[in-house]
């Protein structure tokens, strides 16, 4: 069964209902992806907590302190699948308070077998012996209200995988696409008859206790992975921590590969996770906003992801592959959006030379020109983004009054002059010499003008 969206309620910070929508495989790399993006303490880890409460074999009961007072003390958790009927997890309308249902009450056949990975995941280095199946886990592995719990049924996981020779080759063959090599590992037992985990690393042995947090994470993530089947539905809470960068890649395109015939919903602080061929392939972006009023689901339209990637083909410009183009779906609010890379580095030069400040951040990576401008625009609308400043050059202003009208909550500004710096090739003159180092005295007031209506905008 595919899923369309989850519907969120009540939990925590969701004092208004709000919306994640799902890429839906169609055997594309990448296209069942959905990343969620945010500041900390926005509302990922939420997500997250829902999907495994509407998930449970049981209905779990929140404290009062989960459930969000501008609601009503209620929980309400909707999934909707492809064929459009709901499953909800909501509030008993028996008990009231802490107690919850699921409407209409799920069968064997219509429950939801979602594999829920949280980003604590570590876990006991010492453990007894039990075997747990795929089933097993997604059945029994229940809704925790702490959030700083371990992941203590994964020694459950890994006596299964070692259960069998084909599960261990298959387990294997995933961890070296990320690692880059098979590790020698094995479950082993201590004399005082506790199970451990087991490396060696060229006749050095160690156990899961000396392990890096890092190759433990890969493990469970690999886990999560190996044995799921076509259109199952998995999510990884900040797959990223404790990995390398390059190992962060490698898991990526781990990821994008599972992703072409199942959902995969990751939440991440990490650039390297934001893939355009996902996006290409009709992968989905959101973001969660903190607002006054609770927690709020922000996604990139179609339409406007497909204006962001027509980018991707400007030869001229090959940032827009690179973290720095990336960098923007992790941006606070207080964007300085600016025509170009140079922009970036000219615009810096001449508030460290007059001794200046922004409270913002610059973003141009990737633009390349005013005309591209309105399509970045549009993305960080969609993302929730409600302090956007906008600096065009001066044969570029003609487009500030359109996209005033168009979005009348941004501000829009330019440069008394042609570009950045002076361009002798082109005989342009601009706020800086062609080098960086000296800036024109005739042009001091007006970025002294410029800075104090940027910040007043921003504050």
């Amino acid at each position: 069964m595919i899923y369309n969206k989850i519907e969120i309620l009540g939990l925590r910070g969701f004092s208004e209902k709000q919306t994640l929508t799902f890429g839906i495989p169609n055997g594309n790399i990448g296209s069942g992806l959905t990343v969620i993006v945010g500041p900390n303490n926005s509302g990922k880890s939420t997500i997250y907590e829902a999907f495994r409460a509407v998930s449970s074999n049981t209905p779990p009961g929140f404290s009062s302190g989960q459930r969000n007072t501008s609601a009503g003390s209620k929980i309400q958790i909707s999934i909707t699948r492809s064929d459009y009927s709901v499953l909800s997890l909501v509030t008993s309308k028996i008990s009231g308070g802490s107690e919850t249902q699921f409407e209409p009450v799920p069968s064997q056949n219509n429950k939801l077998n979602f594999f829920t990975l949280p980003s604590r995941r570590g876990f006991q280095p010492f453990f007894s012996k039990d075997t747990w199946t795929r089933q097993q886990y997604t059945d029994y592995t229940s809704f925790t209200p702490v959030r700083s719990i371990q992941h203590d049924n994964f020694f459950r996981r890994l006596f299964k995988i070692q259960s069998e020779q084909e599960t261990f080759d298959a387990y294997n063959a995933i961890l070296a696409k990320v690692l880059g090599h098979i590790p020698v590992w094995c479950i082993e037992l201590s004399d005082t008859q506790q199970h451990f985990l087991k490396f060696d690393n060229n006749g050095s042995a160690h156990n899961s206790d000396g392990s890096g947090e890092g190759l433990l994470s890969v493990f469970t993530i690999t886990d999560a992975l190996y044995d799921s089947k076509p259109e199952d539905l998995i999510f990884i809470d900040e797959p990223e921590l404790s990995l390398h960068p390059s190992l962060q890649k490698k898991l990526l395109n781990l990821i994008l590969e599972y992703a072409s015939d199942r959902q995969i919903i990751i939440s991440t602080h990490s650039p390297y996770f934001i893939s355009w061929d996902s996006l290409e392939n009709n992968g989905r972006i959101a973001r969660t906003v903190k607002e006054k009023t609770g927690t709020r689901i922000c996604e990139l339209q179609q339409k406007n992801a497909d204006g962001i990637l027509s980018l991707l083909n400007d030869l001229n410009n090959p940032h827009t592959l690179g973290l720095d183009a990336k960098e923007v779906f992790f941006l606070d609010d207080n964007v300085i959006l600016v025509e170009g890379q140079e922009d970036v580095i000219f615009l810096n030069k001449i508030l460290e030379l007059t001794d200046k400040n922004l409270i913002g951040t610059f973003y141009g990576w990737g633009i390349g020109g005013a005309e591209k401008v309105e399509k970045v625009l549009a993305m960080l609308t969609d993302l929730g983004f409600k302090k956007v400043s906008v600096i065009f050059d001066n044969n570029k202003r003609e487009k500030i009054p359109a996209l005033q009208e168009k979005y009348p909550t941004y501000f829009f500004t330019s440069i008394p002059t042609d570009d950045v710096r002076d361009k002798p090739d082109k005989n342009i003159k601009g706020l800086i010499d062609h080098g960086g180092k000296n800036i024109k005295e005739e042009y001091l007031n007006d970025i002294n003008k410029l800075c104090h209506d940027i910040n007043n905008y921003l504050t």
